[in-house]
């Protein structure tokens, strides 16, 4: 295999477009050339689509790997796989050695209209571990998806462990690289663990359609812009940090309009939902009670007022589910945005070059993860270099 390193999906998938056996049917299989290099002590396992069959199958692997405690509990339900693999905004593979036995398996979630793409659950039965190769395991499910949706997802990201540098291997392998850090956000086998983000591109998301104006962001942000433009080639960006004072009298009259919903499912997790009468400004987030986290915060507002009150009531609202971590993608256009957050408590993690499609301009808008931990980072992260130079850079270590 080749030691070129990858720097976006095409180059990729140039390198390695002959690396699998196109013949093969409902599946895919190593290439006879690769075959013949390949560790004789690994096993490149036969990789096929899952349908809704394999429901049952793919329950008993994540019960397998984790014993039965692998956090997220839907994915451990039949009914509730079953309902995703029947569903087309995700992509399942199956790992099968050469007895037809499954050995693993692997997620894809597609959001055709965020145009990304999100890899999870990259997981094996343990009797299968250091048997595979998962290096080339994961090389050959990345030629396979990103050929299927190369003209409809520009950008795909995983969030990978930190208790050990397995995954974080197999991403750089595939090009995708370190992007943002995550302190304290997961917990697998009762341990609390921190994630590092990985990302990596179609060239057209950072060229034609990355917006072209330059970014506006406050100077703490500065750290995570420069470790992102050493890779990306962003361009220049413009530092503001003086901000117009808020109005007081306006942030009593939202505190009092301020309506909060709940809304929660079979697994815990519990939709939060900020808004105020009479508007259409929003703030939501999703609850997941088995890790005790804040995550996929999205919002909407007309002013700074609106999202000062809204960011308030989310530590609030933190402090009263004792949650340990909370997170949101800020958008790297509106400083006063990002200077709330900052102010709040949470801190810049990590510069997402186009993470969001904004349809009104057709173009790809980039983001900044601001982020709040509680606790104590765990002294024996294991990183990949790119991951310890990005940690190194945000003061985290």
């Amino acid at each position: 295999m080749s030691a070129i390193k990858i720097d976006s999906i095409n180059m990729f998938l140039d390198q390695f477009q002959n690396f699998i056996n196109p013949e093969i049917k409902n599946g895919i299989e190593l290439n006879a050339k690769f075959k013949a290099v390949a560790h004789d002590k690994k096993i490149f396992p036969k990789i096929i689509d899952a349908n809704p069959e394999h429901a049952k199958e793919i329950t008993e692997i994540y019960k397998d790997a984790y014993d039965g405690t692998y956090p997220y509990k839907e994915m451990e339900d039949e009914i509730a796989v079953r309902r995703m693999l029947e569903n087309e905004c995700f992509r399942w593979f199956i790992f099968k050695d050469h007895e037809d036995t499954t050995a693993g398996c692997f997620t894809y979630q597609l959001d055709f209209e965020a145009k990304k793409g999100y890899m999870r659950g990259f997981i094996l039965k343990k009797k299968y571990f250091g048997r595979i190769d998962v290096v080339k395991t994961t090389i050959g499910c990345m030629v396979k998806i990103w050929r299927a949706y190369k003209d409809k997802i520009y950008v795909w990201y995983a969030e990978n462990r930190t208790a050990h540098a397995k995954a974080q291997h197999m991403a750089v392998a595939c090009g995708i690289m370190p992007i943002a850090f995550f302190p304290n956000k997961d917990v697998f086998e009762g341990k609390i663990e921190s994630d590092v983000m990985h990302i990596i591109y179609d060239q057209k998301a950072l060229k034609e359609l990355r917006r072209n104006d330059k970014p506006r962001i406050i100077p703490s942000v500065a750290r995570c812009f420069f470790y992102a433009i050493s890779r990306y080639h962003l361009g220049d960006v413009k530092f503001e940090d003086t901000l117009e004072t808020l109005d007081y009298v306006k942030l009593v009259e939202l505190t009092k309009r301020l309506i909060i919903k709940t809304q929660k499912d079979k697994f815990g997790y519990e939709v939060i939902t900020f808004s105020f009468k009479d508007s259409d400004s929003y703030f939501a987030f999703l609850y997941t009670p088995q890790v005790q986290n804040f995550e996929k915060t999205k919002y909407h507002v007309h002013n700074a007022e609106e999202l000062f009150v809204f960011v308030q009531e989310f530590i609030r609202t933190m402090r009263a589910y004792n949650a340990r971590y909370c997170e949101c993608f800020v958008s790297a256009y509106l400083p006063e945005h990002q200077k709330i957050f900052k102010d709040a408590g949470l801190m810049p993690r990590g510069y997402i070059p186009s993470w969001k499609y904004n349809y009104n301009i057709e173009k790809f808008e980039d983001h900044i993860v601001f982020n709040y931990y509680e606790g104590q980072i765990d002294e024996s992260l294991q990183l990949v270099d790119e991951a310890e130079k990005l940690v190194l850079i945000l003061g985290e270590l």
